[in-house]
């Protein structure tokens, strides 16, 4: 025989969470931004408050510091003929996100930054536009443009175009921090070709903001990939120092490279330059063919990169016989893809392509496990060095987010 009284203590208990906006609201901060977009759909009440611009800032915040770890890895290289994009899943229940909202055919990810991604696209153009980010492509002209989107809520919005002498465009976005994002871009100064200024889009005023700072790389610095970590956008280089770029201030200041870039920089193959909940790590080898490679991480302060982890990936080898590595082209023997802080250090892995899969290493037991099975890219070029064309990707963070663009 059924309860009836425990049927309207439920019920009577659900009725008070309703009406309560306050208990209600800590209970969906709970819940994932997926699931709350399904929610809207109960009430109107419940409509209004997940759509409140508040309220999905309140919920990044809290998810922030709840699942610091990304739910995917979306990987791009280069531009893609199709709105989908391939995703490592790093959590059971993740998606592949798409992008075909956009009505455009080609779509790069350049930077992703916790639940935001700043991404280009190539527009065909009918009539000649002759500017600086025009270009040829099969003997038509195409033009770039960039946009932020939110791959959760299929928001978008197109940014006025940067200076023409632009470099590199990073992505800085931290809802702990500010509800605004800003893009951080390096250009070319107008005064010597040595010298190079910081242009600044900011959410908030939905404009950009050149600085007048002048400043000069170091040797074999690289602009184009940029990691936000603690207020900063990060770039390494193959020389002794490095840059990164303190929002808060408008200043350019240095950062070490590990300690032998100060001989013998160029003679190391810099692997990954990444963040993974509050950790900045650089994985280098010198020969990929070794299956061999070493983990630093940043220390407190900028004092300097410590030793992390040396890796031997000849266990990775003999425990999945099946997979075939490159050994003919060291560069695409595998690819490390991603460092995985978790939230113990035993938990700490490295996300590894080879052979068409994704591989999870445990960098404290030395344990590996197959994660997924990607499938072939189509190749730009005849001349592709693999069939799988993924050596070189760059592997962006995907987490979900409510955040308004």
């Amino acid at each position: 025989m059924r309860n009836p009284k425990g049927k309207l203590e439920i019920c009577w208990s659900s009725e008070i969470i309703a009406s309560n906006v306050d208990l209600l609201t800590e209970i969906l901060l709970w819940a994932p931004a997926k699931s709350l977009l399904k929610f809207k759909c109960v009430s109107k009440r419940w409509h209004s408050l997940i759509s409140d611009p508040k309220f999905c800032i309140s919920h990044a915040c809290f998810q922030r510091m709840l699942n610091r770890t990304a739910d995917a890895l979306m990987l791009s290289n280069g531009y893609k003929s199709t709105p989908e994009f391939h995703l490592v899943p790093l959590k059971h229940s993740t998606k592949v996100p798409f992008f075909d909202y956009f009505n455009v055919s080609e779509v790069k990810i350049i930077h992703s930054c916790n639940g935001l991604l700043l991404c280009c696209c190539k527009l065909m153009l009918d009539k000649p536009k002759f500017v600086k980010t025009t270009q040829m492509k099969n003997d038509g002209l195409c033009e770039f443009r960039y946009f932020v989107c939110n791959p959760t809520t299929k928001e978008f919005k197109i940014l006025s175009p940067p200076k023409p002498t632009y470099l590199s465009l990073s992505l800085a976005f931290d809802p702990l921090i500010s509800p605004y994002y800003k893009v951080v871009c390096i250009c070319k100064g107008s005064s010597s070709k040595e010298e190079f200024q910081i242009d600044v889009y900011s959410s908030e005023t939905e404009s950009w903001s050149l600085l007048p700072i002048l400043f000069k790389m170091p040797l074999g610095m690289t602009y184009s990939n940029g990691v936000f970590l603690d207020g900063s956008v990060h770039w390494y280089s193959y020389a002794e120092t490095s840059l990164y770029f303190h929002i808060d201030s408008q200043s350019v200041k240095k950062m070490p490279m590990p300690f032998m870039f100060s001989w013998e920089g160029l003679d190391w193959d810099i692997m990954y330059f990444g963040e993974s909940r509050g950790h900045m790590h650089l994985v280098l080898t010198k020969n990929r063919s070794s299956l061999e490679f070493d983990v630093f991480e940043m220390e407190f302060e900028y004092t300097g990169w410590s030793f992390s982890y040396h890796v031997n990936l000849h266990p990775m080898r003999l425990m999945f016989p099946e997979l075939t590595w490159n050994f003919m082209n060291k560069h695409a023997v595998f690819s490390v893809l991603s460092v995985i802080q978790g939230e113990k250090d035993e938990e700490k892995k490295v996300v590894i392509f080879v052979d068409g899969r994704a591989m999870s290493y445990n960098l404290c037991d030395g344990t590996s496990i197959k994660i997924c099975d990607l499938e072939p890219r189509p190749r730009r070029l005849e001349i592709a060095r693999v069939p799988w064309h993924y050596e070189g990707c760059q592997a962006h963070p995907y987490f979900q987010s409510l955040v308004s663009v």
